[in-house]
């Protein structure tokens, strides 16, 4: 009897330090800055009520932010998160993994550090793509006329909720840009060139994947399925410069 009873407190034990180890604890959410109407709400939407810096934030709430507010939120030792105006997300965690992120609208910047072999990959949900990541930094617009992904460094695997992508890729647009820099050829004899190699391998640009990876200094805008890869635009490019600069006192502690 003395030896089960040993056995017993010994899985007590190991049951104790894995449910409790620190790649299973419940990430703490803290509202670290604040402008303008932010609030907290159930994920039914129900309930309601304001929020400010400082405040905590409990798992399986909905931060939303209004038409002038921003905010910035750390979420334990992942990493942050900078909400741009009409903006809503849901902090979580399922299945014993920390770091779940259910972007519902609007524009977030994610700046996340890099996992320990220990730790689990962390995944940012919208309703139609699934973001996995193990520390990087990028921006997700979903809004009514933007739904992309930009990437400041780092790769994310992007994967579909439902069937296939239509991936479009600009990689020969970037090879074209980087030969028009070169100013070894006239202008227009190298818009002429770039016109027939694009359409000789327009057709070898395009892949039907359930997901992909995109690295940094890219973007992925989406249209339903179909997706066009292709560098950092102006307007995303400045997106990030504003989120960064609102946020810098924060994301000089990131380790990505």
């Amino acid at each position: 009897m003395r030896y089960v009873g040993m056995n017993w407190k010994f899985l007590f034990l190991l049951w104790t330090l894995f449910t409790f180890s620190p790649s299973h604890a419940a990430e703490k959410v803290e509202i670290v800055a604040a402008e303008g109407s932010v609030t907290m709400g159930d994920s039914a939407g129900k309930v309601s009520k304001p929020v400010q810096t400082k405040d905590m934030i409990s798992a399986g709430n909905v931060l939303s932010t209004g038409p002038d507010a921003k905010a910035v939120v750390k979420v334990g030792s992942s990493g942050f998160l900078v909400m741009g105006k009409n903006s809503q997300v849901e902090i979580n965690s399922v299945e014993n993994k920390p770091g779940f992120f259910r972007q519902i609208k609007g524009v977030i910047y994610y700046a996340l550090n890099s996992l320990k072999k220990n730790q689990h990959s962390m995944e940012v949900r919208t309703a139609t793509t699934t973001i996995g990541i193990r520390g990087t930094r990028f921006i997700v617009s979903d809004e009514a006329e933007r739904n992309e992904i930009g990437m400041r460094k780092g790769v994310v695997n992007v994967s579909s909720a439902d069937g296939e992508f239509e991936i479009h890729k600009k990689s020969q647009q970037d090879e074209f840009e980087a030969f028009k820099q070169e100013g070894s050829v006239a202008i227009d004899k190298v818009k002429s060139d770039f016109e027939k190699y694009s359409a000789k391998n327009q057709s070898e640009f395009i892949e039907y994947k359930r997901e992909f990876s995109l690295g940094a200094n890219r973007m992925a805008s989406f249209d339903g399925k179909r997706v066009v890869e292709r560098p950092l635009s102006g307007e995303t490019e400045k997106d990030m410069e504003s989120f960064e600069e609102y946020a810098d006192e924060w994301l000089k502690a990131v380790h990505d």
